[in-house]
């Protein structure tokens, strides 16, 4: 055991700095091609979603904890003094929770807009304002208090003295909450998953009743995004899986102060766990759906396409000349948040309904028939309306 413990150290700082330093460059490497797609107007729409923009708070949470935790681990040559031990541990701990917070807020929001039908717009400021009020209650508290915060253990952390108390700071102020948002991760997913797949066997069902065929336009909004929502949910999902592990490795160290070799390996194992996270969730990041169809958008540009996005105000000329021409009926309708009551039924029927007739005009032109709302609203639940662009489901998922 003694030789164990004399290799740890060095063998820690290799391994905590070969996933610390590639995740704080690539962190730092996406963060500014979302910037720059963002600055452009060809791309800026495609990044108008609500998880997007809970990513990017995420991402740069993450990239602070990369930052922090070089000094909390104590991978600097130099000593550090106590007032830079217990910012480290301040900030490291904060951008952990907030990271969490924001993952979390991913997954309610999903089942909040496509079950619930509430407007994600009019939600997402809820959701930043509810995660930094936790995060300094949380955090601010031990700060104030004095002497909780510190050097502790070679690492810089909880630093009470007392290990039950050091115990208690630990669960009240991280611990918990991040214990408690990744089971809550695990119960939004299971619950959207199993609504997913009534939606679909519910339409399935309705489908063969009436032998015809769905356009996209005609199914649920679930259903319609699919692809979009199941990857979305990678982020809580993720989440899920470094906050059950982490926080359980966490609690048995803290419980078990006794020097063994499973708590070596252990320690191993939470440093991983917890210095790969701004690593992983860069490499999502960068694999998001948003910014996969701006970086498509801006290598698909014309050569015609002016600065000025004269080509884009060309289609949207185009898109409102279709969409005074079409006609509204009660069959072109779509919801936000389709229920297996008997009003979503007769809705599906209605939709199915028409898909069987002839229609007189494309299917362009019918999806360019909408009703502006104001944002902050949203649509209301079985609406007889098109949600406009700007309002539409996609950008509130």
């Amino acid at each position: 055991m003694s030789d164990s413990q004399d290799y740890l150290p060095s063998y820690l700082r290799v391994l905590i700095l070969g996933m610390l330093i590639p995740g704080i460059v690539f962190s730092a490497l996406v963060l500014m091609a979302f910037a720059y797609a963002a600055s452009q107007r060809r791309s800026r729409p495609h990044l108008h979603r609500v998880s997007f923009r809970l990513l990017v708070y995420a991402l740069v949470s993450n990239f602070i904890l990369g930052v922090t935790l070089i000094p909390m681990e104590t991978l600097m040559t130099g000593p550090i003094s106590p007032a830079g031990c217990t910012f480290a541990a301040f900030a490291s701990n904060a951008s952990l929770l907030f990271s969490a917070c924001m993952y979390f807020c991913m997954a309610l929001n999903l089942q909040l807009v496509l079950i619930h039908g509430v407007n994600g717009l009019m939600m997402e400021k809820y959701y930043v304002i509810g995660s930094s009020l936790l995060v300094g209650v949380c955090n601010i508290t031990p700060l104030a208090v004095g002497g909780q915060f510190g050097l502790y253990d070679d690492l810089c952390w909880f630093s009470n003295p007392d290990p039950v108390l050091r115990f208690r700071w630990m669960v009240g102020t991280q611990s918990f909450w991040l214990f408690l948002m990744a089971s809550s991760e695990l119960v939004c997913f299971v619950l959207l998953m199993s609504y997913m797949l009534r939606r679909w066997m519910f339409v399935k069902r309705i489908r063969s009743e009436i032998s015809t065929e769905m356009t996209p336009s005609q199914q649920a909004p679930i259903l319609q995004f699919r692809a979009i929502i199941l990857r979305i949910t990678l982020y809580p999902l993720l989440s899920c899986v470094l906050g059950f592990s982490g926080t359980t490795v966490d609690l048995y160290l803290a419980k078990h102060l006794e020097n063994t070799e499973l708590k070596v390996q252990l320690t191993v194992l939470d440093q991983c766990i917890f210095n790969a996270r701004p690593f992983l969730y860069a490499v999502l990041a960068a694999t998001d759906p948003s910014f996969l169809c701006a970086i498509r958008a801006l290598r698909n540009l014309h050569p015609s396409a002016g600065s000025d996005g004269s080509q884009q105000a060309s289609n949207t000329v185009k898109s409102q000349s279709l969409s005074s021409h079409s006609t509204t009926s009660s069959s072109d309708t779509r919801t936000l948040a389709d229920g297996d009551n008997a009003e979503g039924d007769n809705m599906v029927r209605q939709s199915l309904d028409a898909a069987a007739r002839p229609q007189t005009q494309t299917e362009t032109v019918v999806n360019h028939t909408c009703t502006h709302r104001d944002p902050e609203k949203g649509i209301e639940r079985h609406s007889s309306v098109f949600e406009s662009r700007r309002d539409s489901i996609e950008f509130q998922i």
